[in-house]
């Protein structure tokens, strides 16, 4: 007689149902879009780098719906399909973003789930860039290298280079600790700001007289908390209308500004600062233009390296920043209007990035944000808040215009640069970078 079988359990017989060869395809190409999507990229390249993984693990149908934090994923294999749901915390990691860019184009065409993780572990585990105490340092000049653009003078610049390191030391602390965002960023703005009037104060005492350059450093000794990568990637999603990435982004670049302004805020209206624009610097042209260079190459070196770029991409980053603000700062010399002079900078930067980042197979979203911030209007954003303050609303909402139409020019200007070179943005075919 044969031999009977036990009995199946219900959880056994629910088990066997289960399509686990589906399951782990599903997880593996979720993981790599929500890595994706955690380092800060946008919706676009979270999902090229999903259809990349699921074409080599053998998912037939992906279809990924993509938001500022959350991945809702839906694969279909043999008639099968499952959905799954990721979510992940924002933050920038420019590095990673680089190595799943490189990953996604060198999967074999076929390679099991299992090696695929394999792969992604060894990204996830890739240590940073930068020690912390170089981090600090680079930061922190970054910060003094804007007060120059901002029209600060040597005080402001060593006024803002010990703030800025020490309120930037003090938000990774914060950071690290999962405080609140809004309160570290409010709490390291208010920092930044104190410690930079604290030292300029110093100075004064030295110099025996205090600088009539002041308030162009102000502002700067916090810029290192402006949301960059958001806030550009909000506005190449919003180009190629993924708003269900780009409305959320935009919304969180959007509470961090106003943390971060109301941080600078409260020590502006206790120290009295003044709102007049700051003349430009004078002095031997030679000079002051080797200042303005110097200033730009190293704002944005110092800005790529806070964003965890890479050395070589970094310094690429500097160059194309100069090229491109040079420019802008000859047509605003030229009393060219501000947002005009920012979108024709921001035009060239992009075109800039998307030549070298060409030439050299560098990722060129992490090039172009920490290249864009150096056409940051932190000076005329810190005019509207203390306008506001003195009740001055109509020198206020000009200034807030002026502010709003530069960021604009910025977003507009790299938005246009990308649909020249690549015909993913100009296009909405599903077809455009094959046939681009």
């Amino acid at each position: 007689m044969p031999e009977e079988r036990p009995p199946i359990s219900e959880h056994e017989y629910e088990d066997q149902l289960e399509p686990t060869h589906l399951i782990r395809r599903s997880h593996v190409v979720l993981r790599a879009g929500t890595m994706m999507l955690g380092a800060g990229t946008s919706a676009l390249r979270v999902r090229e780098v999903m259809s990349a993984v699921a074409r080599t693990v053998g998912v037939q149908q992906v279809e990924a719906q993509v938001t500022f934090t959350q991945i809702v994923l839906t694969v279909g294999r043999r008639g099968i399909f499952r959905t799954q749901v990721g979510e992940t915390r924002p933050s920038v990691d420019a590095d990673r973003i680089a190595r799943l860019h490189q990953f996604s184009h060198e999967l074999p065409e076929r390679e099991r789930a299992i090696d695929v993780e394999a792969r992604l572990d060894a990204i996830e585990h890739q240590p940073r860039c930068y020690p912390t105490w170089l981090l600090v340092t680079l930061v922190a000049l970054a910060c003094a290298s804007v007060s120059v653009l901002s029209n600060g003078g040597w005080r402001e610049v060593l006024a803002v280079l010990p703030a800025s390191a020490l309120a930037y030391t003090a938000h990774r602390a914060l950071t690290r600790l999962q405080f609140n965002l809004l309160a570290v960023v409010l709490t390291s703005a208010a920092l930044a700001s104190a410690l930079y009037v604290g030292f300029a104060a110093l100075i004064t005492a030295v110099a025996g007289a205090p600088s009539p350059r002041f308030a162009a450093g102000f502002i700067c000794a916090s810029i290192f908390l402006i949301p960059g990568f958001p806030l550009v990637t909000a506005g190449l999603d919003l180009t190629r209308l993924d708003l269900d990435a780009g409305v959320p982004r935009l919304t969180y670049a959007a509470m961090v500004l106003l943390a971060m302004a109301i941080g600078v805020w409260l020590v502006a209206s206790i120290a009295g600062v003044s709102p007049a624009p700051v003349a430009p610097n004078e002095g031997h042209p030679a000079i002051v233009w080797t200042a303005l260079i110097a200033a730009s190459f190293f704002a944005v070196f110092g800005w790529a390296t806070m964003f965890n770029v890479p050395l070589a991409t970094a310094v690429a980053s500097g160059v194309v920043a100069v090229v491109g603000n040079v420019p802008r700062l000859l047509l605003l010399a030229a009393d060219v209007k501000p947002h005009v002079a920012t979108f024709v900078g921001c035009v060239i930067m992009g075109l800039g990035c998307a030549v070298v980042a060409g030439w050299f197979k560098m990722t060129k979203i992490i090039m172009t944000v920490p290249t864009l911030l150096v056409s940051i209007p932190g000076s005329s954003a810190l005019r509207t808040l203390i306008y506001f303050d003195q009740a001055d609303i109509v020198s206020a909402i000009e200034s807030g215009v002026s502010t709003v139409l530069v960021v604009v020019a910025m977003v507009a200007g790299l938005s246009g640069a990308r649909m020249l070179t690549d015909p993913e943005w100009a296009f909405t075919r599903p077809d455009a970078k094959q046939r681009g």
